[in-house]
């Protein structure tokens, strides 16, 4: 793993990191395919929700955002919302991801550079729950799930004012 400037590093990727993204990705793919040539399906709604859901919200709500720090996977990401955006729809429901992705990464470098270390992002529900970070090689602590909960809220509230 070589680290690079700003919170950014070098690896190769996990087979997890890799299917994932494809999976959207094809997802995406037939999406735009059924699009394109007019052929309306109710499936296509469906499935168009889910990946919308999982671009959008996975991210706010889940340690995904962690892997944003890794290069290839941060543009394999950057690829996937950009191809959702040449998706025909709604432009602020398809800018969405986009934007979330991109202050996901702002207030990530907000957090290193006010705590001089990584944010280790936490799954947002009921309960506090704590995690340990291979990368970071500590166990989460108040910082951290007051970085989650302000990504939560001012992501939630980023995407009212977007859709609004």
């Amino acid at each position: 793993m070589k680290n690079i400037k700003y919170g950014f590093f070098l690896r190769s990727l996990s087979l997890y990191e890799i299917v994932l993204p494809s999976l959207i990705l094809l997802v995406e793919i037939l999406i735009y395919y059924l699009k394109l040539n007019q052929i309306h399906l109710e499936i296509e709604k469906v499935i168009g929700s889910i990946t919308f859901m999982f671009l959008w919200w996975v991210p706010i709500s889940t340690p995904l955002s962690e892997k944003f720090r890794n290069i290839y996977f941060s543009l394999f990401w950057l690829v996937i919302c950009t191809l959702w955006l040449t998706i025909p729809g709604d432009f602020k429901m398809s800018i969405l991801p986009l934007l979330v992705f991109t202050f996901i990464q702002i207030i990530r470098l907000i957090f290193k550079w006010v705590y001089k270390r990584e944010p280790i992002p936490l799954l947002i529900s009921k309960f506090i729950t704590h995690r340990y970070s291979k990368i970071e090689n500590r166990e989460s602590d108040k910082n951290d799930i007051g970085f989650s909960i302000l990504v939560f809220i001012i992501g939630g509230f980023l995407s009212i004012f977007v859709v609004n």
